[in-house]
């Protein structure tokens, strides 16, 4: 896979809207889809869940030995 060209992690409104296109066609017609496009989907879908499952902080975190 290739570099993302973009830096930025959150989705613009028009790479949302190509996810979406790109999304539909794999689902329905995969074989009309180039490897290139393949590729944009991959990077736009890892991007699109950045931060969305990280979890969540301790809640009683002391930072102690686990003997306490």
């Amino acid at each position: 896979m290739t570099l993302p060209k973009t830096n930025s992690e959150v989705l613009t409104t028009e790479e949302w809207d190509e996810l979406v296109a790109l999304k539909d066609a794999i689902t329905y017609s995969p074989q009309t889809v180039s490897a290139q496009k393949m590729e944009k989907f991959a990077e736009l879908m890892v991007r699109s869940l950045e931060g969305k499952y990280d979890p969540p902080a301790p809640k009683n975190w002391r930072g102690g030995s686990l003997s306490e």
